[in-house]
C-alpha cells in the first residue's frame, strides 16, 4: 500500500531532510564568511586568502559528488549517510583548533567531502525514491531548509562569535551538527518506501490521473550513463548545470558588497534578507509548478526570473528597484537547489538517476564555484557591476535554453517506464 490512516512516512523524511539542509548546508556556505573577520586577524592574512578555503570546500564536491551518487545507489544508504555526517561534523569542528590557515586549507578537502556527501545529493536521492506525485513540493520542501538554516545561523554564528570567539564557535556548531543529524539519519532516514513495506507517493496512479509533471517521470532514457556522454542532451545538461552554478552565486557572492556599497550596511543587510527570505517562497512556487506543468515550464519561468532579476540589479542606485530586484533574485533563485533533482529525474530512469544526479551535482558545484569570482573580476576589470549583471543576466536565459533543450533532446532516447 501507499500510506497508512496517518501521514504517508514520506513526509517524515522531507521533514528530517528540511532538518538537516538547515543545519549542514549553511555551515559550509550561508555563513562561511561570517567567521572571515576574526580569523583573518588573529592568523594575519589577507580576505582573499581567507576565501580559498570556500574555494576549496565548493571545488571538493565537484570531485566527490559523483562518486558518492554512485556510492548511495549501491545501498547501505543509511550507513554511508551517518559516516558522512560524522566525517563533516568531525572536520568542521577540528576548525577550532587550527594554528594557521594551511591547516583550514587541509581540514577544508574534508569539510568539503563532508558538505557534499550530506546536503543536497542524498536529499534528492531520498525524494526521487519516495515521491513521484508532489516530487516538487517534496523537493522544494526539503532544500527549504536551507533558507530557514541561513537566516537562524546567521544570527546565531555572529552572536556566538561576539560572545564566545570563532574557535569556540566552529567547535559549537560542530556538536549541533552531530547532536541533531546523527539521530535523523538512525532513527527517520530510511532509503526507499519499499524498506518498510511502503511505495512512493504516486506509484498507484493510471496515467490518466497524472499531471504533465508526473507524466515526464515516467518516460526516461533508460540507456548506461556512460554511454551518453556524448549525447547533445547529456552535453546540454552538464553545460547548463555549470551556468546555474554561477548564476546562482555570482548574486548571492555579489550582491552583498554590491548593495551595501550602494545603500549602506543596514539597507544592503535588508535588502539581502528580502531576496533570502522570498527565496523559501520561491522553492516552493517552484517545485508546484514543476508537478503542475512539467520541468520544460519551471525552467523557463525560473529563468525567466533570474535574467529580470540581473537586469533590474542594473538600476539598483534606485532602492524601490533594489527591492523589487530582490523579490525577483529570491523568487528566480529557487532553480539553483530545486531543479537539479527534478532535471535529473525528468531525463533519467530510476536505475541512472542516482548517477546522473551526481554528475550534474558536480558541475553545479563547478559553477558555484566560479560564480562570485566571475561577477567580481568583470567589476574589477570594468570597473562596474552593471557589466557583471548584463553578462549573468545572457547566461541566466542561456542555461533556461540548454536545460529546456536537453530535456527535449532527451526524448529521442527514452521509453515509457512503467510503475
Amino acid at each position: 500500500m501507499n500510506e497508512n490512516k496517518n501521514t504517508f512516512y514520506g513526509w517524515w523524511i522531507v521533514i528530517a531532510s528540511a532538518i538537516i539542509l538547515a543545519i549542514a548546508g549553511p555551515a559550509s556556505v550561508a555563513v562561511a564568511n561570517v567567521y572571515q573577520a576574526p580569523v583573518i586577524v588573529e592568523f594575519g592574512i589577507s580576505a582573499s586568502q581567507f576565501a580559498i578555503v570556500n574555494s576549496i570546500v565548493l571545488g571538493t564536491g565537484i570531485f566527490v559528488a559523483p562518486t558518492m551518487s554512485q556510492q548511495y545507489a549501491r545501498g547501505n544508504f543509511r550507513r554511508i549517510y551517518l559516516l558522512a555526517i560524522i566525517l563533516y561534523g568531525v572536520s568542521y569542528g577540528l576548525y577550532s583548533i587550527a594554528p594557521n590557515i594551511i591547516v583550514f586549507y587541509l581540514l577544508s578537502f574534508l569539510v568539503g567531502a563532508g558538505y557534499s556527501a550530506t546536503t543536497l545529493l542524498p536529499v534528492g536521492i531520498l525524494v526521487n525514491n519516495w515521491f513521484v506525485e508532489k516530487r516538487g513540493l517534496a523537493m522544494s520542501l526539503a532544500v527549504g531548509g536551507l533558507g530557514i538554516g541561513g537566516v537562524i545561523f546567521s544570527q546565531l554564528v555572529t552572536w556566538s562569535i561576539g560572545q564566545f570567539g570563532w574557535r569556540m564557535t566552529y567547535l559549537l556548531y560542530a556538536i549541533i551538527l552531530l547532536v541533531v543529524c546523527i539521530p535523523m539519519v538512525l532513527f527517520v532516514i530510511k532509503a526507499k518506501p519499499e524498506d518498510i513495506g511502503l511505495k512512493a507517493l504516486g506509484a498507484d496512479k493510471s496515467k490518466s490521473e497524472e499531471t504533465d509533471g508526473e507524466k515526464e517521470q515516467h518516460m526516461a532514457v533508460s540507456t548506461p550513463i556512460e554511454k551518453t556522454f556524448k549525447k547533445p542532451f547529456f552535453i546540454m545538461l552538464i553545460v547548463g548545470a555549470v551556468f546555474l552554478g554561477i548564476i546562482n552565486n555570482g548574486g548571492l557572492g555579489q550582491f552583498p558588497p554590491y548593495l551595501q556599497g550602494l545603500h549602506g550596511a543596514a539597507a544592503g543587510a535588508t535588502l539581502i534578507s528580502i531576496y533570502s527570505a522570498v527565496g523559501i517562497v520561491g522553492k516552493l512556487l517552484l517545485g508546484t509548478i514543476n508537478d503542475k506543468f512539467g520541468i520544460i515550464i519551471s525552467t523557463v519561468y525560473a529563468a525567466v526570473l533570474t535574467t529580470i532579476a540581473y537586469i533590474l540589479m542594473i538600476f539598483a542606485p534606485n532602492y524601490t528597484i533594489a527591492i523589487i530586484g530582490s523579490v525577483f533574485f529570491g523568487l528566480g533563485n529557487a532553480i539553483g537547489t530545486v531543479s537539479p533533482p527534478l532535471i535529473t529525474s525528468a531525463i533519467y530512469s530510476e536505475e541512472n538517476y542516482a548517477k546522473g544526479y551526481g554528475y550534474v551535482t558536480s558541475a553545479v558545484n563547478f559553477g558555484l564555484m566560479l560564480g562570485s569570482l566571475v561577477a567580481a573580476t568583470i567589476a574589477d576589470a570594468t570597473g562596474s557591476y552593471t557589466n557583471s549583471w548584463i553578462i549573468i543576466a545572457v547566461i541566466s536565459l542561456i542555461t533556461g535554453a540548454l536545460w529546456v533543450g536537453a530535456f527535449l533532446n532527451s526524448r529521442k532516447f527514452v521509453e515509457y517506464k512503467e510503475k
